[in-house]
């Protein structure tokens, strides 16, 4: 008979959770105990048997509601290792059960249907499937070429100075997080480079401008593109295509999938399909049975 363990943080036997992790269907970065120690440090988790099934407990606390959320950076969570409607179902009534606010989204191999669950799409890069960039794509990176820019790996003594430097004030300004989500961005980083899974490229020129940047993360099964920025939007160089596609082409003997790490608004989407990704769905599940005066303080 299945039961569920709740293992707090400190109980957590990490080589065993990961274990789990990269022999799932989905084996995605995101559940790996290095990145969740970045993103959310004081996670718990729901254990059935001996780490079959896990299910991590990304936890907050506000107003004296203990609550479950998605932690910045860090899509689909869920159910991994051995997976039925029947374990979902078990995990699904025990978080229901003792939180009262659930938002949170759940990993491309949970498929529990509720009318609780909303769907969200990220674009991924099959590598058994294959890939082909469409024709602008193939003339943006003609267009870097044409402009002699480089596609460059980062060295790991600069990516942390680099970051700091010119991706945060994009995440601050551009993207409007607030001081504490780049701060873990920046805990992230430090973790993938512990764990030896950072890998951080740039663009530039031929006088060695920096045209674009970005960070990837991979197991060496899943990557996933974290965050990037590029600055030749005004001239319009191709930066962020040559990006792209070169890391495409680095990881392809590297690991089985590459993810783009979204792709709900169209724009995006329409990016990420001239390198050749297709959609991948997965859920979004959000359940809030707070008093209503509390609900009125959460707005």
């Amino acid at each position: 008979m299945n039961r569920i363990k709740h293992i707090k943080h400190h109980e957590i036997d990490f080589e065993k959770w990961d274990k789990t992790i990269l022999s799932s269907v989905y084996p995605l970065v995101f559940a790996q105990s290095f990145y969740l120690n970045a993103t959310c440090p004081h996670w718990d988790a729901l254990i059935i048997g001996d780490y079959e099934s896990v299910f991590p407990l990304t936890y907050n606390t506000k107003l004296g509601i203990t609550y479950l959320h998605q932690p910045p950076f860090t899509p689909q969570l869920g159910v991994y290792g051995k997976i039925t409607i029947e374990i979902e179902q078990l995990f699904f009534d025990y978080i229901n059960t003792h939180y009262k606010l659930i938002e949170i989204e759940l990993n491309a191999s949970n498929h529990l249907q509720t009318h609780f669950y909303k769907s969200k799409t990220t674009f991924i890069i099959d590598y058994k499937i294959g890939y082909k960039f469409n024709q602008n794509t193939k003339r943006n990176i003609s267009k870097a070429s044409e402009h002699q820019l480089s596609f460059v790996q980062i060295p790991e003594n600069e990516v942390l100075l680099l970051s700091e430097k010119y991706l945060n004030p994009f995440l601050h300004k551009g993207l409007h997080l607030p001081k504490g989500s780049i701060h873990l961005f920046t805990e992230l980083l430090k973790s993938s480079l512990a764990n030896k899974s950072l890998y951080s490229f740039k663009v530039i020129d031929e006088k060695n401008n920096l045209q674009a940047i970005a960070h990837f993360i991979s197991n060496g099964k899943h990557t996933v593109y974290l965050k990037g920025i590029n600055f030749d939007k005004e001239v319009s160089l191709g930066s962020m295509h040559l990006l792209n596609s070169s890391a495409i082409q680095f990881f392809e003997n590297k690991c089985d999938v590459f993810d783009f790490g979204g792709g709900s608004k169209e724009s995006l989407a329409n990016f990420y399909k001239g390198f050749g990704a297709l959609p991948l769905p997965y859920s979004f599940l959000k359940i809030n049975r707070l008093p209503w005066l509390i609900k009125l303080l959460k707005k």
